[in-house]
């Protein structure tokens, strides 16, 4: 599908039967947070003491059950958008472009968290365009949670020329649900807005003072861009394997 004229990947009822594992060990995990200072338990990329994970080489997923299955399936996915977004003519393409394909299929490196919010949690617009795709997989995610938006690339240009174009519809909202799984490239801008906007007001159906009965949970794989992938390679650096 395409949104906002931008290729995206959403599909349904991916890994469903994983769901309950995964729910009690995230939860599980949070509860050894209750200590904690809150902006650095809800997103597991960060240690108790506010360090980043990823460059102490400590997995930010370690302890999810049900992640390892759920890796290889998400990979599936991010590969047939791969195809969909890059199909190959066969008969100018063969060569350096199937051998691409072949190895990021057999290996693609990629860095995984998960997050963890209430309803006072939100995420800023923002995009990782140091990856090449972002896949997130909806753990708990129900009709009371915010949802994700998406921001075309065209917005912030088109603003700065013709001013007072709040009406114009440069961003669209999705509302995903438990086992969503949503690709789409590092580049876009997404955010989660706060319960407090008019979107997300609007987007959800909030009882109990605006109080989640769940917790909103997502675990997102960001997959590094495929010349980096050889750098990789190149470093030796096969832990993922």
């Amino acid at each position: 599908m395409k949104i906002l004229g931008v290729p995206l990947y959403h599909v349904h009822n991916v890994g469903k039967d994983l769901l309950p594992i995964l729910q009690e060990s995230i939860e599980s995990l949070q509860q050894e947070k209750d200590d904690w200072i809150r902006h650095r338990s809800k997103v597991s990329i960060y240690t108790k003491e506010g360090d980043h994970k990823f460059p102490l080489k400590i997995d930010p997923m370690e302890g999810v059950e049900g992640w390892k299955d759920l890796k290889l399936t998400i990979k599936e996915h991010v590969m047939n958008f791969y195809d969909e977004v890059h199909p190959i003519d066969y008969d100018y393409q063969q060569g350096p472009d199937t051998a691409l394909r072949e190895e990021l299929n057999a290996f693609w490196y990629s860095n995984s968290w998960y997050t963890y919010f209430d309803e006072t949690d939100s995420y800023p617009w923002h995009s990782h365009g140091q990856f090449y795709f972002i896949a997130t997989y909806y753990v708990q995610a129900e009709e009371e949670h915010a949802p994700i938006q998406f921001k075309s690339p065209m917005s912030d240009m088109y603003t700065a020329w013709a001013l007072g174009t709040k009406s114009l519809n440069l961003e669209e909202t999705i509302q995903p649900k438990s086992g969503d799984l949503i690709i789409w490239p590092g580049w876009l801008e997404h955010q989660i807005p706060a319960m407090d906007t008019n979107l997300a007001q609007q987007a959800v159906k909030l009882e109990n003072n605006n109080k989640y009965k769940h917790k909103r949970i997502s675990i997102t794989s960001a997959y590094v861009k495929p010349h980096a992938q050889f750098l990789y390679n190149a470093k030796g650096n096969y832990e993922q394997k």
